[in-house]
């Protein structure tokens, strides 16, 4: 039998979730808000469409579309400007005092440069703990393929942090 959602509860389960993986690719907190927001105001207007079973499949592809359309607009505006384009902050020793924050400023840059699909195949193994089912489910590809996927992500992002050091 098929209940109706509870949206406090499923927002609240996976909003936070989203917003760390949104901010990945977007260099402003205010930003990750808006496309979350936006992203479950979609979902909302759209599950008439959907099966409640596809909601958290549905909601990383959109909002990763969200975080790349932004991306490319910033990048454009930048262009315009005459602006060097970059996708993500330029990492600096000074700007962080705590040896802990260089390294996570280090891990966000890198992994901020990975291709899309290597980015959130990482974030769904290592920050939201999912199987490779539930990934699989999510990218809507085969668990054999979500294996070969975190292969490559992972020799990418070590390549990206040798570069770096």
């Amino acid at each position: 039998m098929n209940h109706p959602i509870d949206w406090e509860v499923f927002i609240k389960d996976k909003a936070k979730k989203l917003y760390h993986y949104i901010l990945k690719y977007v260099s402003y907190h205010e930003d990750a808000e808006d496309i979350v927001q936006n992203t479950f105001l979609e979902l909302y207007k759209n599950t008439h469409k959907l099966d409640e079973e596809y909601y958290e499949q549905w909601l990383y592809r959109v909002a990763h579309n969200k975080s790349i359309n932004l991306l490319k607009q910033n990048t454009s505006k930048r262009k315009k400007q005459g602006e060097i384009e970059l996708s993500v902050p330029v990492f600096t020793e000074d700007k962080y005092s705590d040896e802990n924050e260089k390294k996570k400023a280090i891990i966000r840059q890198c992994f901020s440069s990975l291709k899309p699909k290597y980015a959130l195949a990482l974030e769904l193994q290592f920050y939201q703990n999912k199987s490779y089912k539930e990934i699989a489910d999510i990218m809507d590809i085969t668990p054999s393929a979500v294996e070969s996927l975190l292969v490559r992500a992972k020799k990418e992002m070590k390549k990206k942090l040798q570069e770096l050091k």
